[in-house]
């Protein structure tokens, strides 16, 4: 993998040359990154990295064709800046379908932040051909000249498209066939986010909810975040909110696109990552004031989420 430096007047810029792969180590930045292509036309990056500063890493494309990649960081949080001055954040909540060509185009990194990164990308011509000639609504609006572009599509993750990237960081992503693994979890990665954006359309994000569901909603909201050490159970919450359960997911799906049972899994392993994060509390604590009361459960549940163990971002805290 090549790298260079340089100043600006706003701190050190470094830049990564996507058409790599390995270990790298510049200065203000630590880890590792791994690009691999495969004959279906996918092309698969992994990235890990903690920010050792304030800086910005600066991408040089892996493509020299119109192309689109679907993105999402499973951990951590960073900030693209295209060189017209848009600007679009990265985290954990915000999954990207994406075409960035801009030359100067650049991630600001916080200090501090660990950041674990999946993006499965494709040139559109290949994927014409795995359409069967012709593209989805959704990619034509990508179908600039290769030159110029910057234009970044975001969405909420679903559940699904979570699983798929912390199984791209898990030990099931090796062993034998490993790349054929790998080879169908990019190419359902891609799919999922191309899916989520079409679905985007259909949804009716722009329901208003009558006073007394959206008060409802509120109640329950607050009954999760106060009392996550506890089981939740979803039918004793819609009897609260005086609803259904299939009304109180409805709800849910329509506030946070994602099902209430999904929402509180969100919510303890998001809890639990920042419990750990701290380097304070051992596992069995953090399990339990997630709610979990075996340990392997919890230990399970965070490795699905994150795609590590619990064990890991704890040892990891320790260390700094």
């Amino acid at each position: 993998m090549r790298s260079k430096d340089t100043v600006s007047s706003q701190g050190s810029v470094h830049t990564l040359n996507m058409a790599g792969g390995e270990t790298f180590e510049i200065p203000g930045v630590r880890g590792r990154m791994e690009r691999l292509a495969f004959p279906s036309g996918i092309v698969l990056f992994r990235l890990e990295y903690e920010a050792l500063d304030d800086c910005f890493l600066q991408m040089q494309g892996a493509f020299d064709e119109p192309w689109v990649g679907s993105a999402l960081h499973i951990q951590g949080r960073s900030e693209l800046i295209c060189p017209n001055g848009d600007r679009y954040s990265f985290n954990p909540e915000t999954a990207m379908l994406m075409r960035v060509d801009q030359h100067g185009s650049r991630f600001r990194l916080y200090k501090g932040q660990i950041v674990r990164h999946i993006g499965a990308a494709s040139t559109l011509s290949s994927l014409r051909q795995r359409f069967g000639g012709s593209l989805p609504a959704i990619l034509q609006e990508f179908e600039s000249p290769y030159g110029d572009s910057c234009h970044l599509r975001a969405q909420p993750p679903s559940s699904r498209l979570r699983q798929l990237a912390s199984g791209l960081f898990s030990q099931q992503a090796n062993g034998v066939c490993r790349e054929l693994k790998l080879e169908a979890i990019a190419n359902l990665f891609l799919a999922e986010v191309i899916e989520g954006l079409e679905g985007l359309g259909e949804t009716p994000h722009n329901e208003t909810l009558p006073l007394w569901e959206e008060q409802a909603y509120h109640d329950v909201l607050e009954q999760v975040r106060n009392h996550l050490d506890t089981p939740l159970s979803i039918p004793a919450l819609a009897d609260q909110a005086g609803i259904t359960e299939n009304r109180l997911d409805q709800v849910f799906k329509l506030k946070h696109d994602q099902t209430c049972a999904e929402f509180i899994r969100n919510e303890r392993m998001t809890l639990a990552q920042r419990l750990l994060e701290t380097g304070d509390h051992p596992v069995k604590v953090v399990a339990d004031k997630v709610g979990y009361a075996h340990v392997s459960n919890f230990s399970r549940a965070y490795r699905s989420h994150f795609g590590e163990t619990p064990a890991r971002t704890l040892r990891r805290a320790a260390t700094k």
